[in-house]
Formats: C-alpha cells, sequence, structure tokens
C-alpha cells in the first residue's frame, strides 16, 4: 500500500467504482476480524490501484467505439486473475458471478 497515497476506509470507499463494490467493501471490513482487516485493506487497495491502472486503457477503448461503432480487431483481452475461493464464494452468491 506504499503509494504515496494515503488509503483510509473512507478513501478506498470513494474509489470504488461501483456501488454494489462499496457496500461489499464496507461489509467486509465491518464483520471482518481486526486481526485479519490489513490484509483485507491491502486485498482492497490491490484492486482499487488495478482498476485505476487500467482506466486509461478502457477510456481509450470506449473512444474508440464511440468513433467507429466496435473494437478493433487487434484488441487483446488480458487475463483476470480470480482464485478457487474467489470462484466458489461468487457460485454461492446466485451465480452472479464476482464484482
Amino acid at each position: 500500500m506504499s503509494t504515496g497515497r494515503l488509503w483510509t476506509v473512507d478513501g478506498i470507499s470513494d474509489a470504488l467504482p461501483h456501488p454494489e463494490l462499496r457496500a461489499t467493501f464496507l461489509r467486509e471490513v465491518s464483520f471482518t476480524d481486526v486481526d485479519a482487516l490489513p490484509r483485507l485493506l491491502r486485498h482492497w487497495v490491490g484492486f482499487v490501484q488495478k482498476f485505476e491502472a487500467e482506466r486509461p486503457r478502457v477510456e481509450g477503448l470506449r473512444s474508440l467505439v464511440d468513433a467507429d461503432g466496435s473494437l478493433p480487431p487487434t484488441r487483446t483481452a488480458g487475463f483476470v486473475e480470480v482464485s478457487a475461493d474467489e470462484l466458489r464464494g461468487a457460485a454461492g452468491r446466485g451465480g452472479r458471478g464476482l464484482a
């Protein structure tokens, strides 16, 4: 979490791009054992940092779609890293998948 940015619970929540993610984050923080909070907070800070790092690429793709109506044929998707535990957890939420 040493990016030079001061991370707080409120700051992490504000940086999350969707209300459902914010609710999930706040619920996890509220119900997590105090000893496990540092690991949980590092996980969410990492999520926000990855999301923000990809924002320019996503905005560039959005601009291409707005201009041409489709993605360029050379566009490639990156892999999404999901653990087995995350997949099992997502399956238990009514099949809606991960956030």
